[in-house]
């Protein structure tokens, strides 16, 4: 995965004067969600919109990579990893269907959106409650 093209790497806020790569990642948001996502990069924490970001992180340690919406004050989809020093330094965030669920985090094409059939049976069931009040409205008014 390519870091995006034009905008520098976000520096690393913390001290260390190791070695240093770039993070790739790559926010992408669920069925329902908000404008934007909060990184967590070792404490650090950076509201991004979604899409690919790049992050400037040491290259000789580990690295707590963590992603959450904020969602009426309170943190939603949550997902954490620990980014291992030999480990490619790619991740992707999938938000969550259902905001009750924890998102995902993890290498590029693995991560699925959690909360699906939730959200879908949420979705169905006020879809029939929409449909009996339709009925009933027709009713009374074809019975005046």
């Amino acid at each position: 995965m390519q870091p995006p093209t034009g905008t520098p790497p976000i520096p690393y806020a913390g001290h260390h004067a190791g070695p240093r790569r770039i993070l790739v990642l790559d926010l992408r948001r669920g069925l329902i969600a908000g404008n934007s996502a909060t990184v967590s990069i070792d404490g650090s924490e950076y509201p991004r919109h979604w899409g690919r970001t790049a992050f400037e992180i040491p290259a000789d340690r580990p690295v707590a990579v963590a992603v959450f919406q904020r969602f009426r004050g309170t943190q939603a989809g949550l997902a954490t990893t620990v980014l291992p020093p030999g480990a490619p330094p790619a991740l992707e965030y999938r938000g969550p269907a259902h905001l009750a669920m924890a998102g995902e985090v993890g290498p590029p094409g693995t991560v699925r959106q959690r909360g699906l059939v939730m959200q879908s049976m949420l979705l169905g069931c006020l879809g029939v409650l929409l449909l009996v009040f339709l009925l009933f409205v027709v009713f009374i008014a074809t019975s005046l």
